[in-house]
């Protein structure tokens, strides 16, 4: 009850903000249109239509068949889950959701189990810290390595202590069930691409439709977040002047992610900026919690104030971790690509541009043809083995 008088008030609130100031509600809509348009939609459309591609072909069940005593053994979980955490790991969340409530659903998770693993697979989109952020926003690619180091470690490590933890509390625990397919690469692959079933051009033509329809979302929801910020911006600035991307940092990861590396340009502390954009995708805004209970409202024993206490503690654990990880980090990257080296913690970030194609494009084309290349190595191998077999 408390809940929908509550967001029929922001309901409320929001529709007579936008008769009232129409021109704030077109200029946030343009500026987080501006945002997906010119960045999130070029530089991730390749990618989420490769992934289809090696979702659709196996290569995820094959990993997956290589990782089960990290998934079994560490935290404790059944080897299907290994799928849905490797779907997160590759395209960022909600992808791993729906799988999880499935796994749920018929019996291979119990409720405490899958309460954790939508913990652990809420993940940023990897391609979109390496790509926008680091080579689209700053111009450097190794800016998005670092900060993704920073996440992906944070998250292993909460997922470790994590599961420590829950393990004692946990007494109905399933045993690691055992799967279908033997723990080989080629016959794991072999399982996943029998089970999809789908030709190659029943594959394409669904990636590229889905891939598409998955963006829209992602920019209904950069718009909306967009819109709800400007409104609400003159209340946080009143509090925290000193932070003025609070509310978008808190909304949506894009926009506040975008906000944050805007006011980084004005600054002088790059390692900061840097800190707050991971603890911005490592708590991933009030919109990305939200699509997970899109998929999980029919499970009102998975409870969302503990997902929400994970996010903020895989947020502040990103940004402290990049603060301790900036200088050895960007020494090895500075010794492996031959870059200048970026270990100074005072020193001015370069000019954010929502609209440098010139790096955008490179970064992201090299990354499409190395996954290409990943995918046509395994299906190789899987003919190779299909023929012995």
């Amino acid at each position: 009850m408390h809940k929908t008088i509550f967001i029929a008030l922001t309901m409320l609130f929001l529709v007579l903000s936008v008769v009232l100031s129409p021109d704030v509600a077109l200029q946030a809509s343009l500026s987080g249109i501006t945002i997906w348009w010119n960045l999130v939609f070029p530089g991730l459309l390749p990618f989420f239509i490769l992934y289809e591609l090696v979702l659709a072909f196996g290569l995820l069940h094959g990993i997956n068949a290589m990782l089960a005593p990290f998934v079994t053994r560490l935290l404790q979980l059944p080897r299907a889950a290994g799928i849905p955490l490797l779907m997160s790991m590759s395209c960022g969340f909600p992808t791993g959701v729906e799988p999880t409530i499935k796994l749920l659903e018929d019996g291979q998770l119990t409720k405490a189990q899958a309460q954790r693993l939508l913990a652990y697979i809420h993940l940023p989109n990897p391609i979109f810290i390496i790509v926008i952020i680091g080579a689209g926003v700053f111009q450097l690619p190794f800016y998005g390595y670092i900060i993704l180091a920073s996440v992906w470690l944070a998250a292993l490590l909460l997922m470790l202590a994590h599961t420590r933890l829950s393990s004692r509390h946990d007494k109905t625990a399933l045993k690691p069930s055992s799967s279908h397919m033997e723990p080989y690469f080629a016959s794991a692959m072999q399982f996943g691409r029998e089970l999809d079933g789908r030709t190659f051009g029943q594959v394409l033509g669904d990636s590229v439709y889905g891939s598409v329809q998955k963006l829209f979302i992602v920019g209904g929801f950069i718009i909306f977040a967009s819109v709800l910020a400007a409104f609400i911006h003159p209340v946080f600035n009143a509090v925290m002047p000193q932070l003025p991307f609070l509310e978008q940092m808190l909304l949506e990861q894009h926009v506040g992610s975008f906000a944050i590396a805007e006011w980084a340009s004005q600054q002088t502390n790059t390692v900061v900026a840097l800190a707050l954009i991971a603890a911005c995708l490592g708590f991933t805004g009030i919109s990305g919690i939200l699509q997970v209970t899109y998929y999980t409202f029919r499970h009102r024993d998975i409870k969302l104030l503990p997902f929400v206490g994970y996010r903020l503690i895989h947020a502040a654990l990103s940004f402290v971790l990049l603060i301790m990880l900036w200088k050895p980090l960007s020494w090895i990257i500075a010794k492996l690509t031959g870059a200048p080296e970026q270990t100074v913690f005072v020193q001015p970030p370069p000019q954010v541009s929502m609209l440098h194609w010139q790096s955008l494009w490179p970064a992201s084309i090299l990354l499409c043809l190395i996954t290409g290349l990943l995918i046509l190595t395994a299906h190789l191998l899987w003919r190779s083995y299909s023929h012995k077999v």
